[in-house]
């Protein structure tokens, strides 16, 4: 007993030792918070007090033991703190920094007060950052005793110990636990949880059997009435922990990967090599100074403390080593001045660049020469929408067409906007450009989307508009939503507000504007679910006098004038076809192009018109709108889509006529549904197309070959019985 005593001192001595080492190290707690309980020191993510602790995890409440010493306690386990280890704070120590604590372990026995069992209570960690060390064995003492855990999964670790003569007693006092009255077994890895049993491996012997988990291993005649009570108190189980995200600043934090153990993985932090301290604090680790007493590293020469490490060197050359370590100083400092000065001329020089080649220049001779008669177009920084759109995330890309990128961004007063990255700029279209820029800024309608500025000082023009949350009318179109449902009353509504905006473009605008984009993405939903034109990246102004605009062919297939393809001029027409797609969508529901239908039908339009010619228009009509839509209002927006639609362009109705006309269809469907309400019937109307067409049209992409029809006397859909 006496030698297991004198071992379980001088252990207790060795950890007096380190620690009373550690309080010439930094402060190891947060500032203003105590470092110590009693004469053990607490590290930060522990703590002392509110906000001292990472979280309630780590809370050290100090309390006074039997002996009147203040101890710390774990609250959040429920057992006493032993000492806090960080690692080795050796200089030069390539050992893995370990986070570990060690806490009183908890004692299983039976038999060892007139034959009682105890339970100091298990120790169950499930779901802290704590787990139990694999340094630590489970020990078994006791004749006749045979004790088990659990360890992972269906797994169960365990040992018994018997009073035999096959082992010499010298072997429990030498460390070396192997079955005579105490045995011993390793543990897995990662463990959360302590539960042993302990029970005799013959029924009928007496005794006292004794199993827990600890660093040291203690004599077996130490666990006999009395002195179970005792010694029960040196019983030291040690634990680990890890974080589940570093903490800011720390100088060096490794992942610890132990996922297969069953514990999450996580971080653990060191100091690099010659600093001490505690890495989890910002700015924890400090510079050791080896040149202390403490370090002699070298003799008779000068040592030199260095960030992170020493320096030996002779008396006399310390003196030129600071001079020169003073200029180098400065010389690096004064280089890293110059090179950021320029640094921000070279970026302003680029900026002064851009802004050029992108048309500021002549964007402030048009905005100057023209002011008091236009509003002058704002002209934002780089920086400002680089702050807007957080330097251009990917995350807040908001859609991606032939002229740019569209990207979510907040303005500095709060405003939310759309901000458009164009595609490089040609030179010979840069006073065009210039032009649209000022052109739309002028546009004020109600169903067209609002620019707000530009930037030009960047490589790319950037555009800004006003931001409308709800998506585009072809998502709405092709993928239905519960929060908001596509009628036929809502989808005549926004074809109504389409064709107003077109023709505000094409005829009331100060200068005539073709929008030669005109399509569903391009028109988009605001927060009244009111439509907006958008995306005039390729639109042009054409001067009064003139009739179209002679350009390279631009546009989305589906949509694309077939006239226009043939003649590369463009039209006010032009629009009337585009628009005349968008038409055939908002009856139909179908793609612009769709590879599921036959070839020579794959284009809505051609799909359309050989719907209508063959009194098929009922089989095309959209079956969300079929059953509540007024069939009169439906044939005669498929009436005023095949206008638009018509291969010869003089054929085609303005935009202005075809705003009056869906505006008349809405003025009559109000004053209906007023006449509905006073209890009026209507009458099934029998809908028949006795018109027909010619059909003549060839070009390199699209081929139609010459037809000539005429429709049936067809209703556009099946009549409905009447009921008498």
């Amino acid at each position: 007993m006496g030698c297991e005593l004198k071992r379980i001192f001088v252990a207790l001595l060795l950890f007096q030792i380190c620690e009373y080492a550690a309080a010439s190290r930094p402060s190891l707690a947060l500032p203003n918070c105590r470092s110590r309980c009693g004469n053990v020191l607490v590290p930060y993510p522990f703590g002392i007090g509110a906000g001292c602790y990472k979280d309630k995890w780590y809370e050290i409440v100090c309390i006074n033991s039997s002996q009147h010493l203040s101890v710390p306690f774990l609250p959040s386990i429920k057992r006493e703190v032993i000492s806090f280890a960080l690692g080795d704070p050796s200089a030069y120590s390539f050992t893995v920094y370990v986070n570990k604590f060690r806490i009183t372990s908890p004692l299983k026995y039976t038999g060892c007060f007139n034959g009682s069992v105890g339970d100091s209570s298990s120790l169950n960690m499930t779901g802290s950052p704590f787990f139990i060390s694999d340094s630590n064995k489970f020990t078994a003492i006791g004749c006749n005793n045979k004790a088990l855990m659990k360890g992972t999964g269906l797994q169960i670790v365990g040992c018994e110990a018997t009073c035999g003569n096959e082992v010499g007693p010298h072997y429990v006092y030498y460390g070396e636990c192997v079955g005579y009255k105490c045995c011993q077994t390793t543990v897995p890895y990662g463990l959360q949880v302590f539960d042993a049993t302990v029970e005799k491996l013959e029924p009928g012997k007496g005794g006292c059997q004794v199993a827990y988990l600890s660093n040291f291993t203690l004599a077996p005649s130490m666990f006999t009435p009395p002195q179970l009570l005792e010694y029960r108190n040196y019983l030291m189980m040690q634990l680990e922990w890890n974080l589940n995200v570093p903490l800011e600043r720390s100088l060096n934090c490794l992942i610890i990967n132990v996922e297969e153990t069953g514990v999450k993985s996580g971080y653990q932090c060191r100091c690099n090599n010659g600093y001490d301290g505690n890495p989890y604090l910002p700015g924890g680790c400090q510079d050791i100074d080896e040149c202390s007493d403490s370090y002699p590293y070298c003799g008779k020469n000068k040592c030199v403390n260095v960030e992170g490490s020493f320096r030996c060197v002779k008396t006399w050359p310390a003196i030129l080593g600071g001079t020169l370590s003073c200029g180098l100083l400065l010389l690096v400092v004064g280089t890293w001045w110059l090179c950021k000065v320029n640094k921000k001329r070279k970026a302003a020089k680029q900026k002064r660049k851009f802004f050029k080649r992108n048309g500021g220049l002549l964007l402030e001779q048009q905005t100057i020469s023209l002011q008091g008669s236009v509003n002058r177009t704002k002209l934002f920084s780089s920086n400002d929408l680089d702050k807007a759109t957080d330097k251009f995330n990917p995350n807040r890309i908001l859609g991606q067409g032939g002229q740019g990128t569209v990207y979510k961004g907040m303005l500095e007063d709060g405003k939310i906007v759309a901000v458009k990255k164009s595609k490089a700029l040609e030179e010979e279209n840069l006073e065009e450009f210039i032009n649209e820029i000022i052109l739309l800024s002028q546009i004020n309608h109600r169903n067209v989307v609002k620019i707000f500025g530009c930037c030009l000082e960047t490589e790319v023009p950037l555009l800004v508009y006003e931001f409308i949350p709800h998506g585009s009318l072809f998502d709405h179109l092709q993928n239905p939503s519960e929060d908001f449902t596509m009628t036929w009353e809502v989808r005549l509504c926004m074809a109504c507000e389409v064709a107003d905006a077109l023709s505000y473009l094409h005829s009331a605008a100060s200068i005539p504007i073709y929008h030669r984009d005109v399509k569903s993405t391009n028109i988009l939903l605001d927060e009244r679910y009111r439509a907006k034109v958008s995306d005039f990246g390729i639109s042009r102004s054409v001067p009064i006098d003139d009739t179209h605009l002679t350009t390279l062919v631009q546009g989305t297939v589906g949509y694309v004038d077939p006239e226009y393809l043939q003649s590369s001029h463009f039209t006010a027409k032009s629009d009337v076809y585009s628009f005349g797609v968008v038409l055939i969508e908002l009856l139909t529901g179908g793609k612009p192009v769709s590879l599921l239908r036959p070839q020579e039908v794959r284009m809505l339009g051609s799909y359309f018109l050989e719907a209508m010619r063959n009194g098929r228009l009922h089989e095309i009509v959209d079956a969300r709108i079929k059953e509540e839509c007024d069939q009169e209002e439906v044939l005669a927006v498929a009436k005023l889509a095949r206008r638009c639609l018509s291969l010869n362009s003089e054929h085609r109705p303005t935009m202005r006529d075809v705003f009056l006309e869906l505006d008349r269809m809405q003025s009559k469907r109000k004053g209906t549904q007023s006449q509905a309400q006073n209890g009026e019937e209507h009458a099934q109307v029998q809908i028949v197309i006795p018109e027909s067409m010619s059909l003549s049209y060839s070009s390199p992409n699209i081929v139609v070959e010459n037809s000539s029809f005429s429709l049936d006397s067809k209703p556009l859909m099946p009549q409905k019985t009447q009921t008498q």
